[in-house]
Formats: C-alpha cells, sequence, structure tokens
C-alpha cells in the first residue's frame, strides 16, 4: 500500500495558518489525493508508522518537532524569523520520511515553509540525468526524498517593498507573494488613506507583513514650489497642523505599523533663492516629528530623503532625530539608480553609503530604498482627489496589464542578471553596518500580485544571504518555484 502524507500541526491561527495553508495547498498540488491533517495532540502511533510526515510548528509545542530535534535532525536558531527544515529519511524507522519545519516564532515557521516549497521543491523537480523532454522534470514527493537540512536567520532585519497604493491591484496576492519571498514590510504611498486600509492591514499581518503608510510632508511634483510656500512661519506651521491631522484622522487608525514621509528633497540642487534644503528640511522633520511623538511616544517614522539636494550637507543632517529611521534614496549609481547599466560611479556611491551608515553615530538606524525595478509611468501621472479601493482589481484587468509589464521586466532582467553583483555588495555592506536597517526595494506598476519577476526574487534572497556569492544567489532565486520560468 501507498504511503501517503499526513499534515501534522500544534496550532492553526493568524501567521501559522497562512504558513499551513499555503504549505497544503502546494503539496496538494504534487500528490493525487486529498492531504489529511491532524494536531498533534490527536495522533496516534499508527499514524506516525503508516504515514510519511509533515511535521510544521515550534519544537516547544510539537511533539514530532521535539522528538527530531532531540535526534539531531532540526537545529532551530533562537533569533527571530529563525527555522530549519529537515527533509529525508526519520532515522529508527521502517522507511517513513518526513518534511519537518520548525520555527523560532510565528515568522519563522512561515518562511521555513516558504524556503521548503520555492528552494526545496524548486530545486529538486529537475531530474539530473535527463537533458531533454517531460522526464527532465520529476515530483519530489513521488519518490524517496533527497535529504536536505538548513538552518536560516535573515541578515537583514527589515525587508520591503516600497509602492504607491493604488498600483496594487490584488493586495492579497501582493502580500503572499511577498510572503513566498519572505519579505517583512511594506511601505504604501498614497495621496489619500485607501477605504479599506484596516482590511489591507490585518491581512499583511497574518502574513507577517508589516505595512507602513506614506504621504507627505511637503512632498509634490513641484517640490521647488513647495520650499517656497514652505518658507514662513506660517507655512511651516500650516504644514505641521496638516501632518498631525492627517495622521490622526486616516492613518492612526489603520492598525499600521508606522508611517514614511518624504518632503521637498527630490531636486538636483541643493538650494533654493539662496536657502540650503538641507537645514530648512531639518528643522521642518524635527518640529513635525516631535510633536507626533509626543502624542504617539511608541510611533515608528521613517523620512525619506533623496540625497541629490542634501549629499554635500551631511554635517546639517548629523541633526535629524534619531529616534526617526532614514532612508536614503538616489544616492548615486545602481543599485540606487532607475537603470540597472548605471553603475560607472559605482565605487563613490558606495564610499556615500559608508558615510551615510554612520551619520549620527556608530550605528546608524538607516535605511534604504534600492532601485532598478519597474516605476510609475510619470508621463500619464495625476494625483488623486479622494480615498479609494485598494487592490480589488478584476483578474481579466491584470492579466491584460501583465502583458504590457512583461515587454519591460524582460529588459529590466537582462539588467539584474548582469549588474546584480552591485546590488549585494551593498547589502552586505548595510547588513554589516546598520542599526537594525530597512531595506526596501521599489516594486511600482510591475504586476507583483501577479507574477514573481527574477529580478524581485534576486533582491529578496540577496537580503538574507548577502554574503552568498551572486552566483549562488541568482541560481536558487532563478530555480525557486514560484518565481516566473520564462
Amino acid at each position: 500500500m501507498e504511503r501517503r502524507w499526513l499534515l501534522v500541526v500544534d496550532h492553526y491561527e493568524g501567521i501559522r495558518q497562512n504558513a499551513v495553508n499555503m504549505l497544503s495547498g502546494f503539496v496538494s498540488g504534487l500528490i493525487s489525493y486529498v492531504l489529511p491533517i491532524k494536531r498533534v495532540e490527536n495522533i496516534t502511533q499508527t499514524d506516525l508508522d503508516e504515514h510519511n510526515i509533515i511535521a510544521v510548528g515550534s519544537c516547544e509545542t510539537h511533539s514530532v518537532l521535539s522528538a527530531y530535534a532531540k535526534k539531531g535532525l532540526l537545529n532551530v536558531p533562537k533569533a527571530a524569523e529563525g527555522y530549519a527544515v529537515y527533509v529525508g529519511k526519520v532515522p529508527e524507522t521502517e522507511n517513513v520520511q518526513t518534511i519537518a519545519i520548525a520555527g523560532a516564532d510565528e515568522k519563522g515557521i512561515l518562511y521555513g515553509c516558504m524556503q521548503f516549497m520555492g528552494e526545496y521543491c524548486g530545486d529538486t523537480l529537475y531530474k539530473k540525468g535527463y537533458l531533454w523532454g517531460e522526464k527532465f522534470f520529476e515530483n519530489p514527493l513521488e519518490r524517496e526524498l533527497s535529504e536536505w537540512k538548513i538552518s536560516a536567520v535573515p541578515a537583514v532585519k527589515t525587508r520591503a517593498i516600497w509602492t504607491w497604493g493604488y498600483v496594487i491591484y490584488d493586495y492579497k496576492a501582493f502580500f503572499e507573494n511577498m510572503a513566498r519571498l519572505r519579505l517583512n514590510e511594506v511601505v504604501i504611498w498614497n495621496d489619500y488613506v485607501p477605504f479599506n486600509a484596516k482590511e489591507v492591514v490585518a491581512y499583511a499581518h497574518d502574513l507577517g507583513i508589516k505595512v507602513v503608510w506614506g504621504f507627505a510632508w511637503g512632498w509634490s511634483t513641484k517640490c521647488a514650489r513647495a520650499i517656497e510656500e514652505l518658507c514662513s512661519e506660517d507655512g511651516l506651521k500650516n504644514l505641521k497642523a496638516e501632518v498631525l491631522a492627517t495622521h490622526q484622522t486616516q492613518y492612526a487608525q489603520t492598525g499600521g505599523d508606522g508611517i514614511y514621509f518624504q518632503s521637498f528633497t527630490e531636486l538636483n540642487e541643493d538650494e533654493i533663492n539662496g536657502k540650503c534644503i538641507a537645514e530648512i528640511v531639518t528643522e521642518l522633520v524635527n518640529d513635525i516629528a516631535s510633536a507626533l511623538l509626543e502624542k504617539y511616544p511608541d510611533l515608528h517614522i521613517q523620512f525619506g530623503l533623496h540625497a541629490t539636494s542634501v549629499k554635500t550637507h551631511l554635517d546639517i543632517l548629523q541633526k535629524v532625530d534619531k529616534r526617526i529611521h532614514i532612508v536614503w534614496e538616489d544616492c548615486g549609481s545602481f543599485p540606487y539608480h532607475y537603470l540597472t547599466d548605471k553603475i560607472e560611479d559605482f565605487d563613490e556611491t558606495y564610499a556615500f553609503t559608508q558615510k551615510l551608515l554612520c551619520l549620527r553615530g556608530e550605528k546608524e538606524r538607516f535605511g534604504a530604498v534600492l532601485k532598478g525595478m519597474l516605476n510609475l509611468d510619470w508621463g500619464t501621472f495625476q494625483h488623486h482627489t479622494g480615498s479609494y479601493i485598494l487592490g480589488a482589481h478584476t483578474k481579466a484587468f491584470i492579466r491584460e496589464r501583465q502583458i504590457k509589464k512583461d515587454k519591460i521586466w524582460k529588459i529590466v532582467r537582462g539588467g539584474w542578471l548582469k549588474n546584480a553583483e552591485y546590488m549585494r555588495k551593498t547589502v552586505a555592506l548595510i547588513a554589516e553596518n546598520g542599526d537594525e536597517p530597512i531595506i526596501q526595494a521599489l516594486v511600482e506598476d510591475g504586476m507583483f500580485e501577479n507574477k514573481i519577476a527574477l529580478p524581485v526574487a534576486i533582491y529578496a534572497q540577496t537580503l538574507w544571504t548577502p554574503n552568498d556569492s551572486i552566483q549562488e544567489i541568482i541560481e536558487k532565486a532563478s530555480k525557486n518555484a514560484f518565481v516566473e520560468k520564462e
């Protein structure tokens, strides 16, 4: 009789529930029967003797995983988001096989499931020895499993995507793909808070993803005009009142995990009418942030700062409130540049990043927005006039838009395969020297909810293992079962 698989869990709620659901759905696509599931307290010795076991949970609350750990099959890191996976035979049993996934916490369990599905199944689907035809592919659950044992913790604590909200066309699928890549934060920029913001945040949280809402503190598509309007006592006073009111009435009630703002630094010059942009923005940011933190002392604030207008005045930026994470943009060549072939000034850009990593002390609360993927079409952009429903477009709309975006992704993919090493070096530098660094990738209007493009997968893998060679990182991303194959 065929030895079937049995899924054994300890708890089934929140993040862990989504991890189990996604794993069950994936495995069900590889077997010819309905995958049974049981809670660990209800399993019998007969279950263990007659089934191959998929065990998911924590070694502290899952007796099967605890037994595996005592046998030396699992070594779960204690660090946040850490996990261990063992795939192979169970020692001292008659041909029983297991897929054992244990996490240090809820996110660790989720990420262990994702790495098993994405990496192990993605890699072992390829049967070595066949050079062509369907026999090149093999179902990993319909044969003896090749042994696989890993322990992992992320090198970068906050691994994020940055995007305007209105180009998320299916927020549930968007967040699910983030989870598949083991990303844990999204910055969503809006003119107005989405009408369904609470639902969006709740779904993200159940996939281990923090939601940071982005809105303007004097930013506009005409930053120079904004500076002129703000360079008066009334202008600054009015902006502070507007920011406080926006947070209190719109974002504080959504259950989000922080706010991100940009001001008027998206310029190539460092002065406007004799006024130093670095001085103006530092004063403005500290004034408004102080007022916000007085009322909301636990509020997480990210300051999106464009380096182009302040890079010659870093001494002034040292005065930015240390409670604020500065998230840097436009710091030079790729990976900060929109185009992947802009690498001629990389050494200068790398050295500039080194300066920023100790701007306000030995361990700077540093963040960065990396680019080189898809972004908004600013030629057709229009500011919004009110709230909207985020991420509820039809599947037909998404399919049609994917066709248009595939043409751009093809070009972008080539650039990443050529120059991703510059991104890896940058991430490795930040991971080693930042104080709880935040790294974000600008992925706007790229149909991420419909298809995980290879460049996004390379970026995400690098955040976990930046000290691997770029060849290893690209190979893992390319073979990932969740990543586009064409």
